[in-house]
């Protein structure tokens, strides 16, 4: 059976509805429901109704402002390397790629199968097209990324060899599996199209735009072109309707007006286990890859090593994870358990320990410290907490509320010191993760010699990735052990759907609060 498409408006009003129909039920449940359909041919003419807490604000993969666009994306266009459910890099339209023995350059072999939805053969000028206009188009957000590519060539007609600067692109694969690697045609591109609001027939995805309101809507209906992945285009359309707030999405997807969307606040996940319990829809619970954690700046007091240590030891994981109903996994590395740069073998060095924090800080003298959050955000509650624990250790701790979307630029404006997020989202790559947080935007490391020859080290594209494996390890650890981050906890996202959907529990970006839409389907 075909389910009913919703226009905008018809939805958002049935949305409404099953919030204000619904009474919000307590208690809940410890186990997970496994999500996905039941069984049963799938429809090729079934449209998906999906509700995203996150915006975009337009469908140029090269301009994305907010990470929230990057799922209303992978229908349309698709990227040289995917990556699956478990963070792995998979090959998309590249089928393999290999680094020269020098690094000078990064190999794609990519597919012959594929056109652009206006019939323009994809190729390796293709690739070429596309990551020239990412270097270079007024207000890209690949440029970036790409700074270190000196020039992307074509060897034949199938193979990109991209041109590295001495030390750079070793993130690259994993780079490409997010917009920067999203291939745009090259006719579009030459024409000079504006594909903000209209991509056209610009991507080679399986799914072209029928309608799109920024920052509320798109509407997307399958491509009458032939697509080359057997597993996707599996949908007659995708309609996604914007609903920031998590009641509706969940009461909605209780009603029937929905097929899929996601909560990730500790209530509603406690509620939704409640209701998957009792067969209204199915769930799949995944570990957010960022991690809640207090973020120190070694500067002014927190210079001293041992102060830092003992923010670190008055902290106790399992009393956060309970503000979350036991939805904040504890958590004390840098990298998630699905990354290559996880060791396994690691024990972090500052275990909930009172007593220990409370002599370092007697030691220390009584030790001011300023506790900043974003007021109003799922890290005000956690926030309180640490500012109790760390006046029990004899710290004298007080709270600073900011706007949420003021706390990471001032953060890293160098504003305040502390700082109490769950913005530490480690990438597909490591090296774009210490990148990230430990060299430029955080700078964690920036004034330790130390920690920074590892990282060019971990650098080289040449090595293999277990050799840069165990310097991440390296790197990780040392970093913790100073006591730069403290990490605490992984907090929880659902996946919401009815039992028609085929794929809810394996959807790539989950862990991140997005989501890749590629694969999914509906049964009749």
């Amino acid at each position: 059976m075909t389910h009913t498409r919703f226009g905008k408006g018809k939805l958002v009003t049935a949305l409404a509805v099953a919030a204000l129909s619904l009474s919000a039920c307590g208690g809940g449940a410890s186990g997970t429901t496994n999500s996905g359909s039941t069984g049963g041919e799938v429809d090729p003419a079934a449209v998906i109704r999906i509700a995203s807490a996150g915006t975009s604000n337009n469908l140029d993969p090269q301009q994305q402002m907010t990470i929230g666009g990057w799922s209303h994306l992978t229908a349309l266009f698709d990227r040289l390397m995917t990556v699956d459910s478990n963070d792995k890099i998979v090959p998309g339209l590249a089928k393999s790629w290999e680094f020269s023995s020098d690094g000078k350059y990064l190999e794609l072999k990519l597919r012959d199968d594929v056109t652009f939805n206006d019939g323009t053969r994809f190729d390796a000028e293709a690739v070429a097209a596309t990551l020239k206009r990412g270097k270079t188009l007024a207000g890209s957000t690949s440029a970036a990324a790409l700074a270190g590519v000196i020039d992307i060539t074509a060897p034949d007609m199938y193979t990109a060899r991209i041109e590295l600067a001495p030390g750079a692109g070793v993130e690259l694969p994993g780079v490409f599996t997010t917009p920067v690697g999203m291939m745009i045609s090259p006719a579009v591109i030459a024409a000079g199209t504006d594909i903000r609001n209209d991509p056209g027939l610009a991507g080679s995805g399986a799914y072209v735009v029928t309608k799109y309101v920024p920052g509320e809507s798109l509407i997307l209906k399958r491509s009458d072109r032939p697509y080359w992945d057997a597993e996707g285009g599996r949908l007659g359309g995708i309609d996604i309707t914007l609903v920031p707030d998590a009641s509706t999405r969940l009461n909605a997807i209780q009603t029937g007006a929905l097929d899929l969307t996601w909560v990730s606040s500790a209530s509603e996940v406690v509620q939704a286990n409640t209701l998957a319990d009792r067969g209204a829809f199915a769930i799949d619970k995944v570990p957010f890859r960022s991690t809640l954690g207090v973020y120190l700046r070694p500067t002014g007091q927190l210079a001293d090593q041992e102060i830092r240590q003992a923010v670190a030891q008055s902290i106790n994981p399992d009393e956060i994870n309970a503000l979350f109903s036991g939805n904040c996994t504890p958590h004390n590395q840098m990298f998630p358990k699905t990354s290559s740069a996880f060791d396994p073998d690691y024990k972090y060095p500052y275990a909930f320990d009172p007593e220990a924090a409370k002599a370092l800080v007697q030691k220390n003298g009584n030790t001011k410290i300023t506790l900043t959050f974003g007021a109003g955000s799922n890290t005000e509650k956690p926030a309180n907490v640490i500012q109790s624990a760390l006046s029990t250790s004899g710290f004298d701790a007080e709270l600073n509320p900011v706007p949420l979307n003021q706390l990471e630029p001032r953060y890293i404006a160098g504003e305040f010191d502390q700082m109490v997020a769950n913005s530490f989202t480690p990438k597909v790559d490591p090296a774009e993760t210490v990148n990230f947080y430990l060299v430029n935007n955080f700078k964690f490391a920036a004034d330790d010699p130390e920690i920074l020859g590892m990282i060019k080290q971990a650098a080289d594209p040449t090595m293999s990735e277990n050799d840069r494996a165990e310097l991440y390890h390296k790197i990780s650890a040392k970093t913790l052990e100073k006591a730069l981050w403290v990490p605490i906890c992984n907090q929880t996202n659902a996946t919401l759907s009815s039992n028609k959907v085929v794929g809810a529990d394996d959807v790539p970006w989950v862990n991140v609060g997005i989501y890749d839409l590629r694969h999914l389907a509906m049964t009749k």
